[in-house]
């Protein structure tokens, strides 16, 4: 997604959201697969793992951490920076649970809105799809035309592209890399171990929107 794009999508639903508390979840999503770089399978519910509260969690330094379960059933830890936790907290409030998450809660990170349970991929789907036809509308209200086309094209996966492309022009690549879940920083780099306050510290300030 182009900073042009990225910022309507997150300014328009923001507005959304405000206005009415249907695309408060929209919102948190949004923010999840951007301030974390997850993949649609990190924070879906399926037979086989239920993503709950609790996959945030803060350990005995203090710092807070997402276990997500990535391919082939690898568990990591991604950094939590500030702009998730207040993410987490109002996406909390909205569902009239305490600020943050307890240990070993069990509430579902996503739950449906009938039923019980988390989402699935088709319904987190089908409310990024919402989120960037709303941002299309808007772009097109602009007079920003080619960044609407452009948008008709996006997918989830875009966020995660967007999220790590943004992410390594402001911390460094290795610590990017563990918090993503890349094999290898790439083809031709060593492989480089950081220790997690430091990984975490470089992760703290993200934000929404990329600093100029």
């Amino acid at each position: 997604l182009s900073r042009v794009q990225w910022q309507t999508i997150i300014e328009i639903i923001t507005l959304k959201a405000q206005a009415s508390e249907v695309y408060e979840r929209h919102l948190f999503l949004l923010s999840t697969f951007y301030l974390l770089g997850l993949r649609i399978s990190e924070l879906s519910s399926h037979s086989k793992q239920a993503c709950v509260m609790s996959s945030f969690y803060k350990d005995r330094k203090g710092l807070w951490w997402f276990e997500a379960h990535g391919k082939g059933n690898k568990v990591r830890e991604v950094a939590v920076p500030d702009a998730m936790l207040n993410a987490l907290t109002r996406y909390r409030r909205v569902l009239g649970l305490s600020d943050l998450p307890a240990t070993g809660e069990l509430t579902p990170l996503l739950p449906k809105l009938k039923g019980y349970g988390g989402l699935g991929q088709r319904q987190i789907r089908h409310i990024i799809s919402q989120a960037f036809d709303i941002a299309q509308q808007q772009l097109i209200c602009r007079g920003e035309v080619e960044e609407a086309e452009h948008l008709k094209a996006a997918t989830v996966h875009w966020l995660r592209h967007t999220a790590i492309s943004d992410d390594v022009l402001q911390r460094p690549g290795e610590h990017v890399r563990d918090d993503v879940g890349h094999e290898n920083l790439s083809t031709t780099c060593l492989y480089i171990d950081v220790l997690d306050e430091q990984r975490h510290a470089s992760a703290k300030q993200k934000t929404l929107l990329p600093e100029d």
